[in-house]
Order: structure tokens, then sequence, then C-alpha cells
């Protein structure tokens, strides 16, 4: 069962990053112009508008390792421990921070507070919601919740603390949705593979998670052409899903259809890494993406994966 488990966890954690790192270089191309300068896009190429080294991570995945970390320093309560971490990575200058992150982020850590408590976090998600008009429905609060459906014993803990963590820097009931969705898929396929191993129903999960959902996600199908590859929160969870589940039959074909949608094509093919790696596996990702990623992003990866593994294989389990 561990060894199952742990492909699991542990492909969903690398799912996000080689996603991330296949789509960054196509951020802001559209499909018809990344298929005209690279035709299909297949490895970790580079370039891009943020001139990224083949395999180097962004955003998604840098705010994935902050709060996943976050949540290792104090599980029951980490929102103080996550903020640290982000305003730290805010200010070290990333190549690429979205404005409602950073706006959010630099608005809880005014005076140059380090460690900002919860409700200041709340204040300036608001703040900056009311700033954007209420328009702060982006996917930068979604393409960092893979963790807390992975580590959490509970249910309703994991997506109660993905939910909190969505509104550290998005004030927004799309956001909220996707994210718990996003989260409610990824605890039950690790629980089917908890309870049942290799014969894990991973299909009826997904099946039953998505029926009923506000995005009409069950009723998507095959429908490619209603996808639109943007930052919203709905386009993008759309995407993902579609990519993940629907329309292809490996992780590998799940990650090339998400990044060579174009668009915000880093952010949609880390989402779709995460469903997709909990779904076929960490054995399934091809090693020639997994080698491009940089050793620290790997060490952080695997300490990451142990700690979940360690905490939802307790014996004392809460549900």
């Amino acid at each position: 069962m561990k060894t199952n488990l742990k492909n699991t966890i542990k492909g969903a954690l690398y799912g996000v990053a080689v996603g991330d790192a296949l789509g960054a270089p196509l951020e802001f191309m559209s499909a018809e112009q990344i298929e005209r300068r690279h035709g299909l896009v297949t490895d970790m190429i580079g370039g891009g508008w943020l001139n990224v080294e083949p395999g180097e991570i962004t955003d998604d995945t840098q705010m994935t390792l902050a709060v996943a970390e976050g949540i290792l320093e104090k599980p029951e309560n980490p929102i103080e421990a996550i903020g640290e971490r982000f305003i730290a990575w805010a200010r070290s200058g990333p190549k690429d921070i979205g404005g409602t992150c950073s706006r959010s982020i630099h608005g809880a850590a005014a005076g140059g507070i380090k460690r900002p408590p919860e409700d200041a976090w709340f204040k300036a998600s608001k703040d900056t919601a009311k700033a954007n008009g209420n328009r702060s429905g982006g996917n930068g609060a979604l393409m960092r919740t893979v963790y807390p459906g992975l580590y959490y014993n509970q249910r309703l803990e994991a997506v109660e603390v993905a939910t909190a963590v969505a509104q550290m820097t998005h004030w927004d009931e799309n956001s909220n949705r996707a994210c718990e969705i996003y989260t409610d898929m990824l605890y039950l396929i690790t629980e089917a593979v908890i309870k049942q191993g290799e014969s894990a129903d991973k299909d009826r999960i997904i099946d039953g998670t998505l029926r009923g959902t506000p995005y009409e996600l069950d009723r998507l199908a095959k429908r490619t052409e209603d996808l639109n590859p943007t930052g919203y929160v709905v386009d993008s969870m759309k995407c993902a899903v579609t990519a993940a589940f629907w329309n292809a039959e490996s992780f590998e074909e799940a990650i090339i259809a998400a990044a060579n949608m174009g668009g915000d094509a880093d952010t949609i093919a880390a989402i779709t890494g995460g469903l997709a790696g909990a779904y076929y596996g960490y054995d399934a990702i091809p090693e020639r993406w997994i080698k491009e990623l940089a050793p620290e992003v790997k060490e952080r990866l695997d300490r990451l994966t142990e700690a979940a593994l360690i905490n939802r294989t307790m014996e004392q389990r809460r549900d």
C-alpha cells in the first residue's frame, strides 16, 4: 500500500513541477503560434518571455513549495508559516509573480512585517479584491493547491486548509470553489489508494467529484472547442480537467496537451500535472522531464512526498 501511495503523492507533486517547466516557455503564446514556431512541444525547451532555462520552474511550483513547507511547519494552522515563505519569496525578486498575489503579499507584509498574523492576510486579500473591482478570480491560488489533499488525513480538513490558503491572496468564490474541487479529487484519489491499493477506482472518484460542479466540468467531455486557456480560474480548471482525464491516455499526453494549449500554459500544465500525476503516478512521468528539474527542487519534492506519506499512513487515523 505504501508503495502505491508514494507513487500517487510523488506523482502529483512532481506533476506540478514538470507541467510548470514544460509550459513556461509557451506562456502567452497561442496554440497556433506554438505550432508555427516549435511544432508540438514535447520536451523542456527553455526560452519564452521569461527566458527560462530548460526545466526551470516558475511561480507555480515556487508557491506550491511554500504552501507545502508551511503546512509541514504548522499543519494545524499553517497560514502564518506559509505567509512568511510567500513574503520571503516575493522579496527575493522572482522572475514572475502574478498581480493579485503580489498585491496581497505586499499588503500583508506592509511595514516590513516578516510573519503577519492570519487576519492580516485575509484583510490584504479583501483589499486586493476591492482594488481589483472584485476581479480576483485568477488561477494564482489554484496553481499552488496540490498539497492539502495529499497531506491531510481528514477530507474536511484538507478542503478547509486549501480554501484558507487560497484566501490569503485571492478573495473570490470561484477561486475558492476550484480549490475545493481540486483538493477533494486529490484527497479521494489518495484515500482510495490507501484503502484499495492498485485496484483503486480512480475513474469513479473523478466522475463523482465533478458531477454537478458549478463549472459544468462533468459535462465538458471532449468538447475541446469550449476550452480557453486563460488565467481565469474557471477556464484554467476546465482546461486542466479535460487535459488530465478526458483527452489523454497517459501522464505524458496530458501534460503535452495542456502546455500546447498556450495562453497561461505553465499554470494550466502545472494544475493538470497535479491531477494527472495523482491519477497515473510518479512512475508514469517521463524520466527526460524529471532529470531537467534542478536537484534542489527534486530534493524538496522528495521531502514533501515522504512527509505526506507518513501523515497519511499514521496508525491513529482521524477519519
